[in-house]
């Protein structure tokens, strides 16, 4: 049997994540996944990639209300209305309307970053298409780098560990979905399965970047060796993979559903 043993969402891209027991599902992904986004003065979209401090600031939602925390210093993020000013921003080669959070935000955000940024939140009416060759068109996604959903299997971390001097944590990995009941990377020849009612679709292997050598506690890049044995066994082409990007097999199906921990995934 396959089972779903861990769920993640990050709120804010790049920040830390959530986990939780039990999530709604909305048709950009995971309800409340990446669709905050901090971007620098020209809109350009920030990650750990080049500001790695960013995985110290931790994400709450209580009451549908967004809180950030760094050095046990909280701040509440207000919600956004019709009324937020607009800023264009750009993550890969997208570029979309975004709505501005508030100045106080930015400037607590650029005092623990050490440049200027802004929060910004993705609305319902900004559009961001997955990639064509992977979607149909009108398929959307939030802030997250191309595909709503990344889906990580247990057994493929426990390889990795198997491999390394020091154990990596999966929260490396930024997946949404920890699965369990497979063989290591079994989930690349997945092609379609379902949770509960609702069918999923592999796009591809994920590629990797620098990310999974940055501790998630720290903000520290301090496990270079991770990606040189992930290179050994794990490149294919120019690209290290690991774990698969999924996207729903019908958007239109997926309000008012939810996956949990402990749910099953039937192989189709």
């Amino acid at each position: 049997m396959i089972e779903i043993t861990e769920l993640y969402i990050y709120p804010v891209k790049s920040l830390a994540g959530i986990n939780l027991k039990k999530s709604e599902l909305s048709k950009l992904g995971l309800q409340n996944d990446r669709r905050w986004l901090i971007v620098d003065k020209n809109g350009l979209f920030m990650s750990q990639r080049t500001t790695a401090k960013m995985a110290t600031i931790k994400t709450k939602i209580y009451d549908n209300q967004l809180t950030l925390s760094y050095n046990g210093e909280d701040i509440l993020i207000p919600n956004t209305s019709k009324q937020n000013p607009n800023i264009s921003v750009t993550v890969w080669k997208d570029s979309l309307d975004a709505q501005h959070v508030s100045d106080k935000v930015d400037k607590w955000l650029t005092n623990i970053l050490d440049q200027p940024c802004h929060l910004v939140y993705m609305p319902k009416n900004s559009q961001r298409q997955i990639d064509t060759n992977f979607a149909q068109d009108k398929q959307y996604v939030s802030f997250a780098d191309a595909f709503p959903l990344l889906l990580v299997s247990q057994a493929s971390i426990d390889d990795l560990n198997n491999r390394l001097e020091k154990p990596a944590n999966i929260n490396r990995f930024r997946p949404n979905i920890v699965v369990d009941g497979i063989k290591a990377f079994e989930e690349d020849s997945w092609k379609e399965f379902s949770i509960n009612s609702i069918d999923y679709l592999v796009a591809k292997p994920c590629s990797r970047c620098l990310m999974p050598s940055i501790n998630q506690q720290t903000g520290k890049q301090d496990n270079i060796k991770l990606l040189s044995v992930l290179n050994k066994y794990r490149k294919f082409g120019r690209k290290i993979k690991f774990g698969v990007n999924i996207l729903y097999k019908d958007p239109a199906k997926v309000n008012n559903h939810y996956i949990r921990v402990g749910d099953t995934i039937n192989l189709k």
